[in-house]
């Protein structure tokens, strides 16, 4: 492509410094009668003339760096034959008196007009509008760059659609090379945000059914079941089944409540003291799926440890080891009024020694007759996900009380190194929180959980609504039941 050659000097132009043109342009680009139509520069050329203006003057008030030759802008376009494409950030854009300007004082080119346009930007979770100013000849591919940015949201969740009429269009190709008005976007066209926030469905509240979703949403944000049950494969039972598919509509994209009630059923039917709408507890719910879901898959056995019980009698030092599993760990709380303890304390008050009572005797191999033992529980193996219940209802023969002690467990990192006969490493992080507000009866049930493909966004699920919580709220007294995964390279099987 042939550029025009640089004009004659000029008196005028041999007289203007350096300084006087970036004066003239920077005046120039602050118009306000700015219109809509734009050229593009090449970048290349452009920093050429801003070190010739930018840098010291030599003596005489002579520049430094020489002055550019004609605009160049052979860089910034490439033809077919048929049609004139913009190479991608290889140009910035004036308006159009800096152009003519540059253009009289350089010559050059060739010309390259960027017309823009503006575009409605709504928001499909709010009704939030932005303008969206960009060259018609802009590329759907810089809608979203342009978009992504001004939203902050990443291009991997952004799906922008045609909303023409405020109805949902065609869904734009994030890829396309295709300009805005190729793809029929002109001016004041309204556009469609949609952000791919799988895992962000919340669940209907069925009529007292929060200890239900409670548990469902922490279960659903686990790894290992959030994999297995997405899978393409049919499962067996009915529960899973269920399951699986109540899995498979909270990870949809775009879904913003799902309403639980074939999963309820199939729940009413494999345990019946949940049938109906009454308040429940949402560790028994837990306990009673993992135990339906293990009738019907492998899948459980993530949830599995074991605990050593040890039978100490104190007369003759004789020892009698049993090896007990759980699916998860009871910890109890004190009952006298205490403002602040630690989950581990919690663990070490379960796993002490105690004896056993006197209508609880054991018989002594070594002995061989009836004795008052110790039993001492020691932690044997540890499973992939550990969940701690912390027993905050309290049952006596005419009441129940809750106790709102406030419970300080670790987020980031749980060892559990010194509770092991062999001292390996055991190291668990918090991904989800079942919590329990209010009092007995009128309680209410909600989740924390973090998202399995971000470690740093938490958030609350509070039956049909989802929101965003900061780490620092995670540990409240309202934390009923602690979901744990093992840390990459922490050993777990201690037998």
């Amino acid at each position: 492509m042939t550029i025009p050659n640089a004009p004659a000097p000029t008196a005028e132009n041999a007289s203007r410094l350096p300084a006087e043109e970036a004066r003239i342009l920077s005046e120039l680009a602050t118009n306000p009668n700015e219109t809509d139509s734009y050229f593009a520069v090449s970048k290349r050329w452009y920093k050429s003339w801003q070190k010739y203006v930018d840098e010291p003057l030599g003596g005489g008030g002579a520049a430094a760096a020489p002055r550019p030759g004609p605009i160049d802008n052979s860089d910034i376009i490439e033809t077919d034959g048929r049609s004139l494409a913009v190479k991608e950030k290889n140009y910035l854009l004036v308006n159009q008196q800096i152009w003519k300007t540059l253009v009289e004082w350089y010559n050059g080119g060739p010309p390259v007009p960027r017309t823009f346009i503006i575009l409605l930007l709504s928001h499909a979770r709010d009704d939030d509008v932005t303008f969206i100013r960009l060259p018609k000849q802009a590329s759907i591919r810089e809608l979203y760059q342009k978009v992504c940015a001004r939203t902050g949201v990443s291009q991997e969740k952004a799906r922008i659609r045609d909303y023409y009429n405020m109805s949902k269009g065609q869904l734009l190709d994030p890829l396309s090379n295709k300009s805005l008005e190729e793809s029929g976007l002109l001016m004041n066209r309204n556009i469609l945000l949609e952000v791919e926030e799988r895992g962000l469905a919340g669940l209907v509240n069925l009529g007292n059914t929060c200890y239900m979703n409670s548990a469902i949403q922490c279960l659903a944000h686990t790894s290992p079941i959030h994999e297995y049950f997405l899978r393409d494969h049919t499962h067996q039972g009915e529960l899973a089944r269920a399951f699986g598919e109540l899995l498979k509509e909270l990870w949809s994209s775009g879904t913003n409540a799902v309403a639980p009630r074939v999963f309820k059923t199939k729940v009413d039917k494999a345990a019946p003291e949940f049938i109906g709408h009454y308040q429940h507890d949402s560790h028994e719910l837990l306990l009673a799926l993992l135990t339906g879901l293990h009738q019907e898959s492998d899948i459980v056995n993530v949830f599995q440890g074991q605990c050593k019980s040890s039978l100490v009698c104190p007369v003759c030092g004789e020892t009698a080891n049993t090896y007990e599993p759980f699916t998860s760990l009871s910890l109890p709380l004190p009952s006298t009024p205490t403002w602040s303890i630690s989950l581990l304390s919690c663990l070490d008050e379960y796993l002490a020694q105690e004896p056993l009572g006197p209508d609880n005797m054991w018989l002594c191999p070594q002995c061989k007759e009836q004795r008052q033992a110790n039993k001492k529980l020691d932690l044997w193996k540890l499973p992939e996900i550990l969940v701690f219940q912390l027993k905050r209802f309290k049952t006596s023969k005419y009441f129940v009380k809750k106790i709102d002690t406030f419970v300080d467990f670790p987020v980031d990192e749980l060892d559990l190194s010194k509770y092991v006969e062999k001292g390996e490493s055991c190291l668990y992080e918090l991904y989800a929180v079942s919590n329990h507000d209010g009092g007995i009866g009128l309680g209410h049930y909600t989740a924390y959980a973090k998202m399995i493909d971000d470690d740093n966004e938490w958030y609350c699920y509070d039956d049909s609504l989802v929101s965003p919580v900061h780490e620092s709220e995670i540990v409240s007294s309202a934390a009923y039941l602690l979901f744990y995964r093992k840390r990459v390279g922490s050993d777990m099987d201690l037998s």
